[in-house]
C-alpha cells in the first residue's frame, strides 16, 4: 500500500510541476507594449500590465544591479526604455525567462568592468 501511494504521489508531482519561471518574454513584451501605450495615449493603455513590466524590469534591475556598471542618475524609465528597444530587436528570444531577458538588455546597455588590482 505505502509503494501504491508512494508511485501516486511521484506520478502526481511529476505531472503537476510547472515551470519554475514566473513570467516569460511573451508575457514581459505584452506589458512592455502597454506601457509604451500609456506613454502615447493614456486612453487605450492597460495600467495593471504597464504596472507589471514597469515593476519587473525595475526588480530585475535592482536584484541584479551589481552584475551591471549602472550610470548615476540612471532613471527607471530610462531602463523600461532600454528593455523595451532590446525587446523589439530580439522577439526569438520571447519564449525565454524574463528575467533573463532584463538582464540581457541591461547588460547590453551598462556592460560591467572589471577593475584588476596590479
Amino acid at each position: 500500500m505505502k509503494k501504491r501511494l508512494g508511485i501516486v504521489l511521484l506520478v502526481v508531482l511529476v505531472l503537476g510541476c510547472h515551470s519554475a519561471f514566473a513570467m516569460t518574454g511573451d508575457d514581459l513584451v505584452e506589458g512592455m507594449r502597454s506601457y509604451l501605450k500609456a506613454e502615447k495615449d493614456y486612453t487605450n493603455a492597460d495600467y495593471l500590465l504597464s504596472g507589471n513590466y514597469m515593476g519587473y524590469v525595475l526588480g530585475v534591475a535592482e536584484a541584479t544591479a551589481s552584475d551591471y556598471s549602472l550610470p548615476g542618475g540612471v532613471t527607471p524609465e530610462r531602463l523600461y526604455q532600454i528593455v523595451a528597444v532590446y525587446l523589439e530587436k530580439h522577439p526569438k528570444r520571447w519564449n525565454e525567462p524574463a528575467a533573463n531577458l532584463v538582464r540581457s538588455a541591461l547588460g547590453e546597455a551598462f556592460p560591467k568592468y572589471l577593475i584588476r588590482n596590479k
